[in-house]
This record gives C-alpha cells, structure tokens and sequence, in this order.
C-alpha cells in the first residue's frame, strides 16, 4: 500500500433527464452548448462486478451505473478497507486516499472526500472552470480545454507542466482524455474517463500508458460524496522502475490529492456565505438599534413636549 491516490476528471451537469451538462472551453470564458446526460436510470445497477485480480488489471471493466459502494466492493481482494489514510493540506484540502500496486506497472488509485453544502451539479461546475481549476493547482497544470462532443460525452485535452523526477525533469506532457458522463436518480452521477492513447496530441512523455477511472458523486443530505476509482498503467518513459508512479507528484493536480482541492473550495465557499449571512445579520441588527434609538428618542421629545 501507497500513500497515493487517483485522477478524479468530471464534468458540469444540472439535474436531468431534463438536465443539461456544460464545459467551458479553455480557449473561451464563454459555456459551450449544453448537452444532455449520455444516459440516465432512476437507481443503480444492482448487478455485482467482478473482483479486480492483481494480475489481471487491464482486464478489469468498471461497468455502468454502478453504485460507488459497489465500485469499492470490486477491490477488497487488492486491499483492505483500512488501507485509506487521511489527508489534511495546508491549503484546507482534506480526504482520504489510497494507492494499491497491481501486477506489472498497473496501479489502483483511489480517493474519497465531501464537498459541504453544494449539489452535485455545483461540484461539477466548479471543477470544470478553467479558473478556478488552475487557481488550486497552478503549480502542476499548464492548460486544460475540454469540448463536448456528443450527447454527455466531452474530450479533455491537458498540457501538464515540466515535473522533476529523480534527477531529470519529465519535460511538458500532453495528453487526451475522453469523458462519459450519467445520471442516477435525480441528483447522481457517475463519470467515466479513459486515456485516448492514439489521440494526435498525446506526448510520448506522460504519466500513464492506460487509464480508466470512474467518478461517483453521490448527493447526501446537503452534501456531496466523492469517491474516484482508477486503474492506470505506469509509463515508465516518465517514472523509471525503482520508483512507484508518483500519482500526487508527477500527475500533479489531475490525480489524488490535488482533487482534494474540492472539499476545500466548498468549505470556503460555505464559510464566505456564512460569514455575508451574519454580516448581513449584524446589520440588520445595527439598524434596528438605530431605528429603535431614533424612535425612543422621539417619544422622549414628545413627552417632555407635552409635560411642559
């Protein structure tokens, strides 16, 4: 077990089967064209997925619809529930993660976290802006533009910066992703990614040869649960053997804790609107005292008026 964790891509949706979902263009401040969700059900597939095998990593299918607890299930035979380490970042990111070597150069990324008083829709539409995206991880990202280009189907182009690896530098890579997303219920959803390896774009440096990651945000209450599940194989032009795919170093802010940068953008987010809600309070308040001053002043200028 690994203290790393997994890449966490999802895209700007509202409620459907009505619902639209957005993306921004990176070379553009302005909303694409909204499109519905790729496919919508009302509950989760109950069909149980098979036990991802150590050494059977590229063979290993997420499915659709399915549940984050049963996504979670698929794995126990790679790692122990326990295996998940709490995380807690100097900028207010927190979360669990989890990082489990497989056969060969596969690795099974995993993260958990909870954005506080938001929908799922918000979620997504924050981690789609272009803005606030680099705002959290400017260190690692150089750009991002993401298209849609079919009903709940976008393509995400990433241009990630130079990373030190040992003694060298990786160089700038550049790599496609192609993104599915669905509705469950009135307020889930489920997003799958997966590397497009043959896209024109693509750098022969770059932190993975594979990827498949699934994205479960699941409404509870007034919050949001956030579980990311990946399977990607090392690339090892970038990450030489002796050392393990560092996930938080050299995938930067696209993988495990530097998605943490949610839970974290929505806890400031509900502290800023708790904070405008007193303030708003505290001059209520404020002025009431003033009226109230004003007006008992007034009687008293009246009574006395009168005694005299």
């Amino acid at each position: 077990m690994y203290d790393r964790s997994i890449l966490l891509l999802f895209f700007s949706l509202r409620i459907v089967p009505s619902v639209a979902i957005f993306g921004l263009d990176r070379s553009s401040s302005e909303q694409v064209q909204p499109s519905p969700a790729a496919a919508y059900r009302p509950d989760y597939d109950s069909t149980s997925l098979p036990q991802l095998q150590h050494d059977k990593a590229k063979d290993f299918q997420f499915g659709r619809f399915q549940s984050p607890d049963a996504v979670e299930k698929a794995f126990r035979s790679c790692r122990s529930s326990s295996a998940f380490k709490l995380y807690r970042g100097k900028d207010g990111r927190t979360g669990q993660v989890c990082s489990t070597k497989l056969g060969g150069d596969w690795v099974l990324a995993e993260s958990k976290q909870i954005a506080p008083s938001c929908t799922a829709a918000d979620v997504l539409i924050a981690y789609l802006n272009p803005e606030i995206h680099k705002k959290a991880n400017g260190d690692k990202i150089q750009s991002i533009q993401i298209t849609c280009t079919g009903p709940g189907e976008y393509r995400q182009d990433v241009v990630l910066k130079s990373q030190r690896v040992i003694t060298s530098h990786t160089g700038t890579m550049r790599y496609m992703q192609t993104i599915r997303v669905d509705q469950i219920g009135s307020g889930n959803y489920n997003a799958f990614v997966k590397l497009d390896p043959d896209a024109k774009s693509n750098t022969l440096r770059r932190p993975f040869d594979a990827l498949a990651v699934n994205v479960s945000l699941r409404q509870v209450q007034d919050d949001v649960h956030i579980y990311a599940a990946g399977l990607m194989r090392v690339n090892r032009r970038v990450v030489p053997n002796l050392i393990l795919f560092d996930a938080s170093g050299i995938a930067g802010s696209m993988a495990g804790k530097g998605t943490l940068w949610l839970s974290s953008y929505f806890e400031k987010r509900r502290n800023k609107e708790t904070g405008l809600s007193n303030e708003r309070e505290s001059q209520r308040k404020r002025w009431h005292l003033k009226d109230f001053s004003r007006k008992k002043r007034a009687s008293l200028v009246a009574l006395q008026a009168v005694n005299e």
